[in-house]
């Protein structure tokens, strides 16, 4: 029974370390990206709500659709060093993978910010932004698929075997 009270207080410790890592690094591309006032409040914001404090350490899906989004917001936003579209495709699929199916849908402003500004710029920079998209597909596809195989075992029919 103690071993069992021991895990059960080491997962919850690591959850709270992975989510305290995913507010750290939205707080310093908020702080970095938009301004050191924002990201004041927005870490107080994150302080002083309960929900983020007791969503932390669940071992839910939705808290790992909670890390998952913050870390795609942060790719979103964080413009410095190039766009960063693929980045933040890949950990809203892994959202949808791993938490809820429907947080997959919150990527869809910063696609539709992504596509606006690639359309009002060069040609050459309209190609980098869809190449970025097709990165960011290809590897919410590679998730899709690893998942898939890990854990569902799918089973590929012929059609005969579905007319029987």
């Amino acid at each position: 029974m103690p071993q069992q009270v021991g895990e059960f207080y080491f997962i919850r410790y690591t959850l709270a370390f992975i989510c305290a890592l995913c507010q750290t690094q939205m707080f310093r591309v908020v702080n970095n990206v938009l301004n050191p006032r924002i990201a004041l409040f927005f870490m107080m914001a994150m302080i002083f709500s309960p929900g983020m404090f007791n969503a932390s350490v669940a071992f839910l899906p939705s808290s790992f659709a909670m890390y998952t989004t913050m870390m795609g917001m942060s790719a979103f936003m964080n413009w410095r060093g190039g766009l960063k579209t693929a980045i933040g495709i890949f950990w809203f699929a892994l959202g949808g993978v791993l938490g809820w199916p429907f947080s997959m849908a919150l990527c869809a402003p910063f696609l539709l910010e992504a596509v606006m500004f690639a359309s009002l710029t060069s040609k050459d920079d309209f190609i980098d932004a869809i190449m970025s998209f097709l990165r960011g597909f290809v590897s919410g596809l590679l998730v899709l698929v690893s998942y898939l195989y890990a854990f569902e075992n799918p089973v590929l029919t012929s059609r005969s075997s579905l007319n029987s």
